[in-house]
């Protein structure tokens, strides 16, 4: 059988067992350009912090604190263990900082997602055809498109950035040290916050690219479509028969509530309506049975048998059968059409009083 094309919506059960597989819509690049700008915006905030805690270390070793001895390796251990915890000092805020604000957007495109399908050995990526197919999909050409247009696009801004920056770079070599300094910081946060900026609009657009493309992914086949409605809403022939079966049912226990009924009320040929009412514990008169043809001949069959009153009412057999449902009590419209129907019976049975 030919294959046929992905051209449906998927079904919410589709996208729901994909979710649980961890394929989720998500866009690396928004994530990475956005945790790059902000992890920079926070070290520009951070270098005074930087520059004292480096300032601080440098002086420990110069004032001699910390001891150098180069006959002795103890003291090797000893630098180690103070500069690392001057540098966590100096990194720690920066990287729980870029690792929050990865989180709070990989949880806002995708929610709240855990799964270890991900984690599973796939054999798809060492399958040589397969590996063709995917080196020269559209997904492969857009992610080739995104570096290289970030490569490019990040020379060309770097070479303007230093190109106006040239006549200052020429004059470094004779200005004092925390001139020089300055001038480099701000050519280094000019650079950074451009790039930044740069690589989250690259993000930023291959984010509703992603969507795009797993939506156009994870399209579904006419025939997929109707596997997936089976397996939600059962088989149709299937529900129709259990649908029959349950009709059937209900008409049995509707055929053994009609000896029960005080009266039936016909059309006379058309509709049948039977009414159960007991005075002393009903508010009001139920239907316990109608139907139409040949049903309404099944229930004045079975009434006749158990010696239940048959009375002819055009209107309000029609009123029963469309303005009540079986097992309730009658609408308050009928209250005295059928309180006259009933006196009849009574009348009839000698029970009217």
């Amino acid at each position: 059988m030919p294959a046929q094309d992905k051209t449906e919506t998927p079904t919410p059960r589709r996208r729901e067992e994909l979710r649980r597989k961890g394929q989720v819509p998500k866009s690396t690049d928004f994530t990475s350009g956005f945790s790059f700008l902000a992890s920079f915006t926070i070290i520009t905030f951070l270098v005074p912090f930087i520059f004292s805690q480096v300032s601080e270390f440098s002086q420990k070793i110069w004032v001699g604190e910390i001891p150098v001895d180069p006959h002795q390796t103890e003291w090797v251990w000893h630098l180690g263990k103070i500069g690392s915890s001057y540098f966590v000092k100096i990194v720690a805020p920066v990287a729980l900082s870029a690792l929050g604000v990865g989180l709070f957007l990989g949880f806002i495109q995708t929610g709240f997602v855990a799964s270890l399908e991900p984690l599973r050995p796939k054999f798809d990526p060492v399958n040589p055809i397969k590996g063709i197919t995917r080196l020269f999909s559209l997904r492969t050409f857009m992610e080739a498109l995104k570096v290289s247009l970030k490569v490019f696009l990040g020379l060309v801004l770097a070479y303007v950035l230093i190109k106006g920056e040239l006549p200052v770079l020429a004059n470094l070599m004779g200005m004092d040290l925390w001139a020089t300094a300055q001038n480099a910081f701000n050519l280094a946060r000019n650079l950074g916050f451009s790039l930044g900026g740069l690589f989250l609009a690259i993000g930023f657009m291959d984010f509703f690219y992603q969507r795009y493309e797993h939506e156009r992914s994870i399209k579904m086949t006419k025939e997929e479509v109707k596997e997936e409605y089976k397996k939600t809403e059962g088989d149709p022939l299937l529900r129709s028969r259990i649908r029959a079966r349950q009709r059937e049912m209900a008409r049995q226990r509707m055929m053994q509530e009609i000896p029960k009924a005080q009266v039936v009320v016909t059309n006379p040929t058309h509709v049948a309506c039977a009414l159960h009412y007991q005075r002393s514990q009903m508010r009001a008169p139920i239907l316990v049975a109608k139907g139409q043809r040949l049903v309404a001949e099944k229930i004045k069959e079975i009434a006749r048998a158990h010696s239940v009153p048959i009375v002819e009412n055009k209107t309000v057999a029609w009123d029963l059968y469309r303005h009540c449902k079986v097992g309730q009590e009658i609408p308050s419209f009928l209250y005295r059409a059928v309180a006259e129907i009933l006196a009849f019976v009574y009348r009839l049975r000698g029970g009217y009083r």
